[in-house]
């Protein structure tokens, strides 16, 4: 605080804590104010646009009808057939590719799907609203499939402007994507049953040439186990002879069997074999047993009838045509001539059966025997051959070996996969449930109030994204905050927003009185006392761009210090375009030009439109103004004014416009910079702050002009109190004595109060 009591400085202590807020919570509650303040800067375009919105919202809802919502309800699970026969168990699996993707989803879509729907669309026969059938597209605007919650259920819902026909279209639609998903379990085990049976013909014939191929090895080598037979050549070369002669004794009373047994019975192998088969096929059975059963009737009616008897004769017929019938199967399948009795053919005759097995493994024995007693003695012929191939025949039934087992796991490997193909394709279970058909709702909905809500706020996001959209457009600083961040300077000094009128003229001098006269002589007081050690005696006044009302302030202000009883010299700088002889309506005469190029006397050049004030008007415009100002006249010019006068104020251009400023910065004893809100913007005003940074001036402080009213009141806390002061009429205004009493005895303490609430207003403006 200054020893005159204008200036406030809070404490380090206050400034410190201020300083170190938290800074989220600084930026936070800053930004949060800059965007409620452009708000309301933009409150009726943004309030039109929120009511047309709202007003839509509402008028659209008034043309809507109730639809009904009816829903059912889908559980998926594993199959549990699949997965206990563990046949189809991949197939019918539920799986996604997505890592974070759940299978339900795919679900969904595939109840969404175009075929899906067309399909419930042909069975309902649904149209439009032109009779026309219902588009896919369309019906799926109705229609909603959700999952619920975080079970394995899926919801489907549908809209309709019926209950029953909304009903009937979830539950259609839930039949037709269960029927589609057994559908498709069954498709893929079709597609993999064709596919492996075109594959097997080819390895199936792989297999038989491997095998072919390995037992023609075996056959034309004679090989049964070739470990062994090294082994038997190696250690039991003596044993052939005893083997040769076991075998021969084996064979022939294997032989002597089958004789025996073949006379007994008059057949042969291959007809016993033929015989055996026959007896063992269903219709020879079936041939057999109505041939007893017919034969059995015939002996019952012969008790009754005579043999000419119809029942008689249709019996022996019905006889003659079984045992025709069983002959031809005889000849078919046994040989022609050959003649089989019914009881080795009737199975139900157990020895009868037995003895034909026994003949028929009989007689295989004894070709084994024959077949071995002449591989041993062809081994035993060719012994010496025989040990000299074994290696090259070991190598090659190892190949074949290979090949075959090779051939035969990929062919069993086919059966099985096969056989698994065909029954997953007979499965006719899926893994979703119906769990709840959807019923007719008893109460609909039309949907007003959720339009009215969507109208409601979209109209706030609209208004919102309107306002924001005209801050942008408009690129000017509109408030003290934001100008405060492009220009950190001191505010010595806030201006309110006056009409054209009073803007244009000096208010010090015509409205002495005046609330915002006492402002500007707040202005020159903080100026004054800035530095208690030594006052600015120069001081240039500038901004960022024209038409910021630098010149008004700088016109308002020497009249203010004029009026204490200081003098003053104004200096009107700006040589291009000089505007204080219009402010003054004075008359063109002598001027800045006049006075450095002539040199004549300065106080032939002045103008004196009031006490202890004098003006230095440009008359004219120059063409290069920065040769007069950077001229030694000018320094003597202002030399001069520093000396004769209490202050010199040098109106000067616009600071990032010309090089003036940066001339005539360094006569001066400090800079004034003045702003107005509205005009200035953001580029302009970053332009002006890396001028004043270059250029290291003395900057005293800034000026903000144009601050609209409910602002100006907003920030300043005398403004409430001070217009209401200074526009409040005397209590005995017609009284002169008391009148002039009061105002002699008061008029000390009134200005003193005066000076304080500016003071006050100007450090909170400053504390921003």
């Amino acid at each position: 605080m200054t020893n005159n009591g204008f200036n406030y400085y809070p404490p380090k202590e206050l400034e410190s804590n201020y300083y170190n807020l938290p800074k989220s919570r600084e930026n936070l509650d800053l930004d949060l104010g800059q965007y409620l303040l452009k708000l309301k800067r933009r409150w009726k375009p943004a309030i039109l646009v929120f009511l047309a919105t709202l007003g839509g919202s509402v008028f659209l809802s008034l043309f809507l009808q109730n639809s009904y919502q009816a829903a059912g309800k889908l559980l998926f699970r594993q199959n549990t057939a699949a997965s206990l026969t563990g046949i189809g168990e991949d197939i019918s699996s539920l799986d996604s590719i997505g890592v974070n993707e759940t299978p339900l989803k795919n679900e969904i879509e595939k109840i969404t799907a175009s075929p899906v729907l067309q399909e419930t669309i042909d069975q309902l026969e649904l149209t439009d609203g032109e009779g026309e059938p219902l588009k896919p597209k369309n019906f799926a605007q109705n229609l909603t499939v959700e999952l619920v919650g975080g079970s394995d259920v899926i919801e489907v819902g549908y809209n309709a402007d019926r209950p029953e026909i909304a009903a009937e279209i979830v539950n259609t639609l839930m039949t037709i994507y269960v029927r589609e998903q057994i559908r498709n379990n069954q498709a893929e085990p079709a597609n993999a049953k064709e596919f492996i049976n075109r594959q097997l013909p080819e390895i199936e014939v792989k297999v038989e040439t491997a095998e072919s191929e390995l037992e023609q090895f075996r056959t034309e080598n004679s090989i049964i186990d070739l470990q062994e037979e090294k082994r038997t050549i190696v250690q039991d070369a003596g044993a052939i002879n005893r083997q040769i002669a076991t075998l021969g004794a084996s064979y022939q009373g294997k032989q002597a069997q089958t004789k025996a047994m073949q006379s007994q019975l008059g057949l042969n192998l291959q007809q016993a074999i033929a015989a055996n088969q026959l007896g063992n096929t269903p219709a020879v059975k079936s041939t057999l047993t109505e041939l007893s059963d017919t034969e059995a009737a015939i002996a019952k009616e012969r008790q009754r009838f005579k043999d000419n008897h119809p029942s008689i004769v249709s019996l022996q017929e019905k006889k003659a045509n079984l045992r025709q019938q069983l002959e031809q199967s005889i000849a078919e399948t046994v040989g022609i001539g050959v003649e089989v009795s019914d009881g080795l053919l009737n199975a139900g005759d157990n020895n009868k059966e037995t003895i034909l097995e026994n003949f028929i493994n009989l007689k295989i024995e004894e070709l084994s025997l024959q077949q071995q007693l002449s591989s041993v003695s062809q081994s035993q012929q060719e012994y010496l051959k025989r040990a000299d191939e074994l290696p090259r025949l070991e190598k090659k039934e190892q190949e074949l070996m290979r090949k075959a087992d090779t051939a035969n796991k990929t062919y069993t490997a086919l059966l099985e996969s096969l056989q698994q193909a065909r029954l997953a394709e007979n499965q006719q279970t899926g893994n979703v449930d119906i769990i709840e058909e959807a019923i007719a709702p008893e109460t609909g909905s039309s949907g007003r109030m959720a339009l009215i809500l969507l109208g409601f706020l979209s109209g706030l996001f609209l208004s919102n994204l309107t306002a924001i959209a005209l801050e942008w457009q408009d690129r000017t600083v509109k408030s003290i905050p934001e100008l405060k961040k492009k220009l950190p300077y001191k505010v010595l000094g806030v201006i309110p927003q006056m009409d054209d009128v009073k803007e244009q003229g000096v208010l010090v001098k015509e409205e002495p009185d005046s609330y915002v006269s006492e402002l500007y002589r707040m202005l020159q007081a903080n100026l004054k006392f800035m530095n208690s050690q030594r006052a600015p005696k120069v001081i240039l006044v500038t901004s960022s761009v024209p038409g910021e009302g630098k010149s008004t302030i700088t016109a308002n202000l020497a009249a203010a210090i004029a009026q204490l009883g200081r003098y003053v010299l104004l200096i009107d700088g700006d040589l291009r375009k000089p505007t204080q002889n219009t402010l003054w309506k004075a008359p063109k005469t002598v001027g800045l030009q006049d006075l450095i190029r002539d040199r004549k006397p300065l106080a032939n050049a002045v103008h004196r439109p009031m006490p202890k004030l004098d003006i230095l008007f440009s008359t004219s415009r120059v063409s290069n103004p920065l040769a007069l100002l950077d001229s030694p006249e000018m320094g003597e010019l202002i030399a001069r004014g520093r000396k004769t006068y209490d202050l010199v104020l040098i109106d000067a251009p616009p600071l990032p416009v010309t090089a003036d400023v940066l001339t005539l910065s360094k006569m001066v004893d400090g800079i004034l910079f003045v702003s107005r809100l509205g005009v200035v913007e953001n580029e302009s005003a970053d332009l002006a702050q890396e001028a004043l940074t270059s250029i290291d001036p003395n900057i005293l402080g800034m000026v903000i002009n144009g601050v609209k009213s409910k602002e100006f009141e907003q920030y300043s806390y005398s403004s409430k109190y001070g217009k209401r002061y200074f526009n409040q009429k005397p209590a005995n205004e017609n009284d002169n004595g008391n009148s002039n009493g009061n105002n002699n005895g008061n008029n000390n303490n009134h200005s003193s109060n005066q000076k304080l609430e500016m003071s006050s207003f100007s450090n909170k403006i400053d504390d921003l």
